[in-house]
């Protein structure tokens, strides 16, 4: 009898002791599998967190925006900007190319450049061209293409300017170009306006017969018909 009950009280001895190894065993993986989950959490957070950036980056688009007051007829002076727009994208000028063309809509300094702002640089229909010589001092000074002004012509006598009032002789007419490197005798520069074919004698008598000033018409008070594509 205890021959055959040995190995039962041996064993019946080992397996107290053998059991709190393999739980201790059992709990370290536990915590392991627990740290792996952690582990496996936060990277699919940081995924899920830097995929949104991306995509949120890759909704901003580049845009051009006018640097200055932008008349119809305007060589188009603008300055790249990020911007986001959504569906909105699509009516406005990307910066990867650069504009062609002249302005055919009027945008303000500052605002976005709409595709249809932009187009060909056709001539009004019945329209003239005429270069009128200005005197730096009787100009804006950032008199450029595409502005539209009033035209002055003072009389002068000898030389000499008359007590006269200044006549506005033409209206609202459209800067076509602006050459400041090629100065006159008396250090005039160049301003091409485009003017009625009917108003080309009045232009010229101006330019003949006295001094010509040149005033401003602010893009508020531009002429209706600019807001109007072709």
């Amino acid at each position: 009898m205890n021959v055959l009950t040995r190995p039962r009280d041996k064993a019946a001895g080992q397996l107290p002791l053998a059991s709190p190894p393999r739980a201790e065993r059992m709990r370290r993986i536990r915590w392991r599998d627990t740290r792996l989950w952690l582990g496996l959490g936060f990277m699919i957070v940081a995924m899920v967190w830097g995929a949104s950036l991306m995509s949120g980056s890759e909704s901003t688009v580049t845009v051009w925006r006018a640097s200055r007051d932008l008349l119809p007829g305007a060589v188009p002076v603008v300055e790249p900007v990020a911007v986001s727009l959504g569906a909105a994208a699509e009516s406005y000028l990307t910066a990867d190319r650069p504009l062609e063309g002249r302005m055919i809509l009027p945008v303000t300094a500052g605002s976005l450049v709409p595709a249809a702002a932009v187009g060909s640089a056709a001539a009004s229909p019945g329209a003239r061209q005429v270069t009128f010589p200005v005197d730096p001092l009787h100009a804006p000074v950032d008199l450029a293409a595409g502005d539209r002004v009033d035209v002055w012509a003072t009389v002068t006598d000898g030389g000499q300017t008359s007590a006269a009032p200044p006549v506005l002789v033409l209206p609202r007419v459209l800067v076509v170009s602006v050459d400041r490197e090629s100065v006159g005798v008396g250090g005039e520069i160049a301003v091409v306006v485009e003017v009625p074919e009917s108003e080309v004698s009045t232009a010229v008598s101006a330019i003949r017969s006295g001094v010509v000033d040149l005033a401003a018409v602010p893009i508020t008070e531009a002429d209706p018909r600019d807001a109007v594509g072709p």
